[in-house]
């Protein structure tokens, strides 16, 4: 690992924490909306020579570093660690895909306006505006304003019958994809989010992991996305995955309720919490598994802990994280011992007054 090249990631960290804000406050962890652009008479990424991702690469550069924004960051992937890598992935910046391209590839970041921009991964660019909470509106105006000035400078791959074209056709229309993070503790514990999550799906709405696209669900923490794109506008895929959003969490909601009047079930909760002091070495899916029972105590009033303190638990136990935090890649048997430490370090008084 470079001894240098922390210095600058130091602020890069600082600036992108916006990802975690509502991690425990709000069921609604980040609201998503990302759109794919590609240049015209370029091939898309899967077929690019490496000289022609390298050019594609130097194009959107010189246009989105001029973007009218306080900030921007541009970070080069074959110049960053896997440290920094990890750390990227799980704040939700770029995607595990991005990171095993074989392309000259960048990303582009606007901490003010919470827009990540990546350059040559499935599509020449995967623009995403994360906002915290409940906000795919908000989200989709930062959107197009970055759409637009990109547009006036630009010409992007489109059709006047079918839309934007995309490397995957499921993207073909407005290549828009709206998503948000949702923590469902109550539902998860009612064992309730099946047959929910089985009733959204046949209406065209996708659930997903925590990383997104090809992951797992970990400590009832889901992604709920959209799917096809072509014949829909922007507002109608938003206003759409709104709904649905809305609907589950009434349905949390009344779950959290139910519990309150069920003594066997906050019993079971407490016991759960109480048995997280007594890991010495655990897991980041073990652990994430226990945070959702932490949240669930604290809106259930079993424990007292302040939102800060569980956001910047996430913010050191995750594998990136923990090892950003000490510099230094670390084994993952060692990560599971030393996420053990901390989490005891930063819960000992809360955990030993459950």
């Amino acid at each position: 690992m470079r001894k240098n090249s922390f210095l600058a990631w130091d602020v890069i960290e600082k600036k992108t924490r916006w990802v975690f804000e509502k991690f425990s406050l709000d069921n609604v962890i980040t609201s998503r909306v990302r759109i794919a652009r590609n240049l015209k008479k370029y091939p898309f990424p899967h077929n690019m020579s490496y000289s022609e991702a390298k050019e594609v690469e130097n194009i959107l550069l010189k246009e989105l570093v001029r973007y009218p924004s306080d900030e921007i960051f541009v970070i080069k992937m074959d110049e960053i660690n896997n440290v920094e890598k990890q750390l990227l992935i799980e704040r939700h910046i770029i995607s595990k895909e991005f990171v095993e391209s074989p392309i000259p590839s960048s990303v582009v970041i606007l901490p003010a306006e919470g827009i990540s921009i990546m350059i040559n991964e499935e599509d020449h660019m995967r623009i995403q505006c994360l906002q915290s909470g409940f906000n795919l509106k908000k989200a989709l105006r930062k959107i197009e304003k970055v759409d637009n000035f990109l547009d006036e400078r630009v010409e992007f791959a489109f059709s006047p019958d079918i839309g934007y074209l995309t490397a995957c056709p499921t993207n073909v229309g407005t290549a828009l994809r709206a998503s948000v993070l949702i923590h469902l503790p109550a539902l998860a514990i009612l064992n309730r989010t099946g047959e929910i999550f089985s009733a959204i799906e046949d209406i065209d709405i996708m659930v997903r992991g925590f990383y997104g696209e090809g992951s797992h669900p970990s400590g009832n923490i889901f992604q709920i996305t959209t799917r096809e794109t072509a014949g829909k506008s922007e507002r109608e895929i938003i206003e759409e995955l709104e709904a649905v959003i809305s609907v589950i969490l009434e349905y949390e909601e009344e779950g959290v309720k139910e519990i309150m009047k069920k003594e066997d079930i906050k019993r079971k909760i407490e016991k759960k919490i109480k048995k997280i002091k007594e890991y010495n070495s655990i897991t980041t899916e073990k652990f994430l598994y226990s945070f959702s029972f932490l949240c669930l105590g604290k809106k259930l009033e079993i424990i007292n802990v302040g939102d800060r303190t569980l956001r910047n638990l996430i913010m050191s136990i995750l594998p990136g994280h923990l090892q950003f935090n000490e510099k230094k890649e670390i084994a993952p048997l060692t990560r599971d011992i030393e996420r053990g430490k901390i989490i005891k370090k930063k819960l000992r008084r809360i955990l030993n007054n459950v």
